[in-house]
């Protein structure tokens, strides 16, 4: 004898369990996507950071002390060898308090940050663009700034500094 009650799942039960079940499982895949894509926007963001903590350590500890006579920005590297200079540029080379020369320019999208024509640092990993030297007079000094962007895939972060060189 068979009971009335033990007769199991119907179809449309189980069709409807399946159901609810496939769009739980697809609600959690989806955010599961969602959480790693922001995770990697996240870390390609803390690179770019990186990178631009980087960069204003070394303005600040190397440009900073830069003496003002001293500094050349060419507009290009064809000016660089003929000597041209302008108040704006692509390429700065000055000379440090303690005699460092330093020559900064962009090479493809790499910022190449030279120390005595022999020593070359390349500071952060991402890739830059619009690196722009400009230089004017202000009240005590001359006044150098310095922009560019820090690129890593489809982000990109823009950075601008102000030294005011007042030897």
């Amino acid at each position: 004898m068979h009971s009335r009650y033990n007769r199991g799942f119907s179809l449309v039960e189980l069709t409807s369990a399946m159901v609810a079940s496939a769009i739980l499982v697809i609600g959690f895949g989806s955010v599961i996507v969602m959480s790693r894509q922001q995770l990697a926007d996240t870390n390609t963001r803390v690179g770019l950071s990186y990178d631009q903590v980087i960069l204003d350590r070394y303005v600040r500890t190397k440009l900073t002390s830069t003496v003002s006579d001293s500094m050349r920005i060419y507009a290009d590297a064809s000016d660089e060898t003929s000597k041209t200079t302008s108040t704006s540029g692509t390429i700065l080379r000055a000379v440090d308090a303690d005699s460092t020369v330093y020559h900064l320019d962009l090479t493809g999208n790499t910022l190449l940050w030279v120390t005595d024509d022999t020593i070359n640092h390349n500071p952060v990993d991402c890739e830059i663009s619009d690196l722009l030297f400009t230089e004017r007079v202000g009240n005590i000094g001359k006044i150098l700034s310095l922009s560019m962007n820090l690129i890593s895939d489809e982000d990109t972060l823009g950075c601008a500094w102000t030294i005011t060189l007042r030897n």
